[in-house]
């Protein structure tokens, strides 16, 4: 039985339609994946589910036995709410029922007889139900989600209202799981969590007996997390059953049949409207009657044609060629970072060679955005140095968007910071970027901050630096613009060093994940299956300080990067064989689509175009792995002329 009915619902803001005809139910067990692009109304239907906005047409019901929990904005409190005291409150009435039983036991002191019989039964009931609902264990439970999502025993103590905005974000997220509701709604919520809160907040959903609806972009996250995937898409709903990876192969299958479908039948009525024109040439009686048949047969399938629709609108772009540099990139020597008394890092070392894509990860608070502001120069180490190599040009990306000017629209804040372009030329790249038409006169004060961050990279992409410093990329961006950023990161020729707990993102692209503890940086071994399960359950050993050989093991390594260029091109003709070997394969099918459609044979023609559809998924794979085979050839080819 479902708990939450969504029924034909639409919402529209001014003069645009967010969604429309929206139905889904939501059952006790499910765990929902809300996924879509920025602005297609994940949060408004999260907050349409919370009764906080009424939808225009259509209606949703949630059961009256049902109990719904979201991370809600923070209330008023006063200088002496701890941190635990807040998060305790998700426990209302156990607290209530705790409060009342001790009551009964000061007012058991002084009783009298008859008092004392009607308290003590009333004592014995509330204590059973007491116990019976997690009475005994709520407060040690409470500290264990608190510590799980990274806060310290000390921090437990402190006033909420002391806190940054990242860390109240997690204690509202830690009130929210722990009221054991029917129905948990979770919008973004491991944007402020690092890898280890991720990884716990995880492992509770996984065994979390309610429902629940996430919005995430973090698509590890979502395959870890959800059997249902709800995606929100030109106004439309997608619905599937599995977890995140599923739904976009179903999606992608679904679209292929669609498509060969659209198009098997735009050849029918062409065919037929060439038989139109025949008889219309023989200029016979019967060949009117004849004409007349073959117009009501258009007539249905038109009636039935649906065009595919296009994928959403994302971003599009590629990094500029960049300029050399030398072969070592960024050298870290017992570098140290202190706020006052405070030491945010010491004795860091980290030697970045070219070409190498370096992810930093720890928790937060650990130094990794203060690193990077280090490397730019915006803040001095206090002990240790750096240094960059010859022919270093940094690009930074960072995770706030202070240094965009409020008043600027869109249009003047490119031009100040690229005052030699012009007009038209911004134009076409802000289009790229989604700001089209009347867009770029809007203020930057007035932007979200996924628009923000859509322009910080757009500098970034026009800086033609050769060494990138991101500072968590992925944060404001939906999955689709994810996607593109993870694609042109790979294609990227410079050097890169990126700061994410998007775990995701690390497997598609690092070369080398460094983690950064207290006392430095640290690598964890090669040889282990997963680097989060890794860095989170493991012991890693302290990377050792840069020897005077580390420049004679970098030539050494040299001379193996002859035996990678043979790999390369022996990649390459392997790759080359295999799409010489799809596209006969393709041949062959879309012939006996042809052969099953005069036959009418119409199961096997839907057979053979999932076959088509898979084959070209295939080919489309292919041609990337042969154009990675052949920028390392290139990148082998130009470090052996070094």
């Amino acid at each position: 039985m479902a708990i939450v009915n969504v029924v034909e619902v639409r919402k529209e803001f001014a003069d645009r339609v967010l969604f429309s005809n929206i139905s889904f139910e939501i059952g006790p067990r499910d765990h929902i994946g809300l996924i879509g692009v920025n602005g297609c109304g994940k949060s408004t239907l999260i907050q349409m589910i919370q009764g906080r906005i009424r939808p225009d047409a259509g209606h949703i019901s949630i059961s009256s036995q049902c109990t719904v929990a979201c991370v809600e904005q923070l209330p008023t409190l006063g200088e002496d709410v701890t941190l635990y005291d807040f998060v305790l409150q998700a426990h209302e009435e156990l607290l209530t029922w705790d409060r009342e039983l001790n009551e009964i036991s000061r007012r058991l002191e002084t009783a009298e007889e008859g008092e004392r019989h009607r308290l003590i039964d009333r004592q014995y009931r509330l204590m059973e139900r007491f116990e019976r609902e997690g009475g005994l264990t709520f407060r040690n439970m409470t500290r264990s989600a608190l510590l799980g999502l990274g806060f310290s025993e000390e921090e437990l103590e402190r006033p909420i209202v002391r806190f940054s905005g990242g860390q109240v974000a997690k204690a509202m997220l830690a009130r929210a799981i722990l009221r054991r509701a029917d129905l948990l709604l979770l919008d973004e919520p491991t944007n402020n969590l690092d890898v280890a809160a991720i990884c716990y907040l995880q492992e509770f959903l996984s065994s979390y007996k309610g429902a629940y609806v996430l919005v995430s972009h973090d698509r590890a996250f979502l395959d870890a997390s959800v059997n249902r995937v709800l995606e929100l898409e030109n106004g439309h709903l997608i619905a599937t059953r599995g977890n995140y990876t599923r739904h976009v192969e179903l999606k992608m299958d679904e679209r292929e049949i669609a498509a060969r479908r659209y198009q098997q039948t735009m050849k029918e009525i062409k065919r037929i409207e060439g038989i139109i024109a025949q008889q219309r040439r023989w200029n016979q009686a019967r060949n009117y009657v004849t004409i007349a048949s073959k117009e009501k047969q258009i007539e249905r399938l038109k009636e039935g044609l649906v065009a595919p629709e296009k994928d959403p609108a994302a971003i599009h772009f590629h990094f500029r060629g960049t300029e050399p540099s030398g072969n070592e990139i960024i050298d870290v020597k017992d570098l140290g970072v202190s706020y006052g008394e405070k030491k945010v890092f010491e004795h860091g070392n980290l030697l970045i060679w070219k070409g190498q894509t370096v992810c930093l990860v720890g928790a937060n608070g650990c130094g990794k955005s203060t690193f990077l502001k280090v490397l730019t120069g915006q803040l001095p180490p206090t002990e240790g140095y750096f240094r960059l190599g010859a022919g270093v040009r940094l690009g930074y990306f960072q995770q706030n968007t202070d240094s965009l000017t409020p008043e600027n629209t869109i249009l003047e804040e490119m031009q100040d910071a690229f005052p030699h372009a012009l007009e038209g030329e911004l134009r076409n790249y802000l289009g790229a970027f989604l700001f089209r038409g009347d867009d770029i006169y809007k203020r930057i004060g007035a932007l979200s901050g996924g628009e923000r961050a859509r322009i910080k990279l757009l500098q970034l992409v026009l800086s033609g630096a050769n060494v990138l410093l991101l500072d968590e990329p992925t944060n404001h961006f939906d999955i689709a613009s994810c996607e593109v950023l993870e694609r042109a990161l790979e294609f990227f020729g410079g050097t890169i060093l990126v700061v994410t707990h998007d775990r995701y993102l690390v497997e598609r692209i690092a070369d080398r994940v460094v983690l950064l503890e207290k006392d430095g940086f640290v690598e964890p071994e090669e040889d282990e299956e997963s680097v989060f399960d890794r860095l989170k359950t493991r012991p890693i050993q302290k990377q050792e300080k840069p020897s005077g050989d580390t420049r004679d093991n970098y030539y050494l390594r040299q001379k193996e990067a002859k035996a990678a260029l043979a790999a390369a091109k022996q990649e390459i003709s392997r790759t080359e064989r295999a799409i010489e070997d799809n596209e006969k394969a393709q041949s062959r099918t879309e012939a006996d689509i042809a052969a099953a459609e005069r036959q009418g044979n119409f199961e096997e023609m839907q057979r053979l175009c999932i076959a088509l559809g898979q084959l070209q998924s295939e080919e489309s794979r292919l041609y990337e792995a042969l154009e990675r085979a052949e920028k390392e050839k290139t990148l082998l080819e130009k470090e052996g002329e070094e």
